[in-house]
């Protein structure tokens, strides 16, 4: 049987290529690769379920021919996928992309190992941002969207939601803890993507945390 997670990513796919105004085919029509990219980082559906399948399967499916990539950078992997098709897109190796990710938890040993990492609060309350904060509660979700050149989608009419201006990414390296972030590493990936976007931090007007609390 499919996994479940390959089954709801390419259903949240199609309704996010609906969604900016396309059907699959008419999106890689005249030759134009699409690319997609997916964050996970489980698949354990089955005991061997291949995170390669989710982001394959979509490309088989709508014959998307560009690059088709699952990325396991853990808690930021759906962010990553997203990094990685825009610099697919600037590159030129695709001229549109589905990006996104996908989190199911299918088995109960998931939690065997994030309590091995100790990911998970041990109380009632996840408290990102405060010196109480002991982990987080695990949950499901998935989410995509189309990516494509600005021009490209002005030009074509295109449902558009927003632009992304610059994107970064990094590993926080050694910290005082395996789980625990690098805040100086995570500061240093923020103001690289500010300074690809030409943009300086007193013009953020809204910011959107990963605030697991671990």
């Amino acid at each position: 049987a499919m996994d479940p997670q390959q089954r709801v990513f390419i259903e949240t796919a199609y309704h996010a290529i609906q969604d900016a105004g396309y059907t699959p085919a008419n999106l890689c029509d005249d030759q134009r690769r699409v690319g997609v990219f997916v964050g996970v980082m489980n698949a354990t559906y089955d005991g061997h379920s291949a995170y390669s399948s989710i982001a394959n399967r979509t490309s088989y499916l709508f014959d998307f021919q560009g690059p088709s990539v699952a990325v396991d950078t853990a808690c930021s992997a759906s962010l990553t996928a997203i990094h990685m098709a825009l610099e697919s897109l600037y590159s030129g190796d695709v001229d549109s992309a589905v990006a996104g990710g996908v989190n199911l938890i299918l088995d109960h040993a998931h939690f065997g190992l994030l309590e091995e990492f100790e990911l998970l609060t041990a109380g009632d309350q996840c408290r990102p941002f405060s010196e109480r904060a002991d982990g987080f509660f695990a949950s499901e979700g998935v989410g995509a969207v189309v990516l494509r050149p600005l021009d490209a989608a002005i030009a074509a009419g295109d449902h558009i939601y927003g632009i992304i201006k610059g994107s970064a990414i990094n590993s926080g390296g050694r910290s005082r803890k395996y789980s625990v972030p690098n805040l100086g590493s995570q500061a240093s990936v923020v103001a690289r993507a500010l300074d690809k976007a030409g943009l300086e931090p007193s013009q953020v007007s809204y910011v959107e945390a990963h605030g697991t609390g671990t």
